[in-house]
């Protein structure tokens, strides 16, 4: 079966191998290594005591820092970068898409944009542009800034070849049991609450597109957001975040991934996708997994509402036989997986001198990040309430 094993590290233990990844070469965990060891970088953290970090005490001297000072410094820094990046996402989304639509204004084009819940309205081909100038700002420029200031090595950042072929799998199959059990979740509640990235805007969308612009934007939305996405969550984020320990990352890049889709009613199933995405990234040692995982995801919500259409006419209850369909495949892979009696995966995430409570307390409530929290929480509420 699975195991999970988690260490936390003391003054005395050696932190060399929680560096490492258990799927890539060890020309990666090398390379990785090397970053983390670069004092002059202010977001890495080497598992050791900095010597450029100390604090001159009156009465006392010159005062080295603690492992644990170290840490805290680190953390406190890349939440800082983070929070710059994440800004600029709302940014992006919500301001800089003006200048755009104003051009389209002044050049007669029939457009109109609804901020709170980011849609546009109007021409056919006008909305399909707003759509890939909005995706492209608001998720290359915090990738931009992200990958500039942290200077994680192309390889380390964006790791392609799959060590373990057989994670992929794995990532794949546990999404559709997750797609599952958050849509049957949706069904006993009295709204939406799990519908995943906003699939329903697209779907309705994109009924009253011709074929070729239809397919444009679903190749938009389905496939090139997905992979900017994994880029943004699990790129250099979350190569920088893992310092700190694997499920650290995959929790705090998921709780990013799910504010920034500002629907309460998407939450739930975003977050689920995204830390399904983050495991399955780090155990293959490729983002391709995330990006599969992430994928999948929207083109099993795309198929729900498309579905939903078709057999509601003819009297079939579509959720149901959609969600049985889906909990089928999920189940079916992981008795194949679970058939594979050497193939299964053990997970070994080190910690480090916080503990994970400390951190997450840390970096959920007393970090810059709270302001990313606060923003997302009033885009939240103006969307509910307008």
């Amino acid at each position: 079966m699975k195991t999970f094993n988690y260490t936390r590290l003391n003054e005395e233990t050696e932190s060399v191998l929680s560096s490492d990844s258990p799927s890539n070469s060890d020309d990666f965990n090398s390379s990785y290594r090397e970053w983390r060891n670069d004092e002059n970088n202010p977001f890495t953290f080497s598992g050791r005591r900095s010597r450029k970090l100390h604090t001159y005490v009156d009465g006392i001297g010159l005062k080295e820092n603690t492992s644990v000072q170290h840490e805290k410094a680190a953390l406190k820094n890349l939440c800082v970068l983070i929070t710059i990046a994440m800004l600029a996402y709302g940014l992006a989304e919500n301001v800089l898409i003006l200048p755009v639509i104003g051009i389209m204004k002044a050049m007669g084009i029939s457009i109109s944009y609804s901020f709170h819940i980011s849609t546009a309205y109007g021409s056919q081909y006008a909305v399909l542009f707003v759509f890939i100038v909005e995706s492209l700002l608001k998720l290359l420029l915090p990738i931009f800034i992200l990958k500039h200031a942290l200077k994680v090595p192309a390889k380390n950042c964006y790791p392609l070849k799959p060590g373990r072929p057989w994670a992929t799998y794995a990532a794949l199959s546990t999404s559709y049991l997750g797609f599952a059990v958050m849509s049957v979740i949706r069904i006993l509640l009295p709204v939406s609450m799990f519908t995943s990235n906003n699939m329903n805007t697209t779907y309705n969308i994109s009924q009253h597109m011709d074929i070729g612009c239809k397919i444009a934007f679903l190749i938009l939305e389905i496939i090139v957001v997905p992979i900017l996405m994994e880029m943004l969550f699990h790129g250099a984020m979350f190569q920088a975040l893992r310092q700190f320990g694997v499920t650290f990352a995959v929790i705090i890049a998921a709780l990013l991934n799910a504010a920034a889709m500002r629907n309460p009613f998407s939450f739930g199933l975003v977050f689920i996708t995204s830390v399904i995405a983050g495991y399955g990234t780090w155990q293959s040692g490729s983002l391709i997994t995330g990006i599969i995982v992430h994928i999948n995801a929207r083109i099993l919500s795309y198929l729900l509402f498309w579905n939903m259409d078709i057999l509601s006419m003819s009297g079939i209850g579509a959720e149901y036989v959609f969600y049985a369909i889906i909990i089928s495949l999920g189940l079916l892979g992981w008795l194949i997986l679970l058939g594979s009696k050497n193939k299964l995966l053990t997970m070994k995430d080190y910690g480090t001198f916080l503990s994970m409570k400390e951190k997450l307390k840390y970096t959920l409530f007393c970090s810059m990040l709270v302001l990313v929290w606060i923003l997302y929480i009033i885009l939240i509420l103006l969307e509910v309430l307008i």
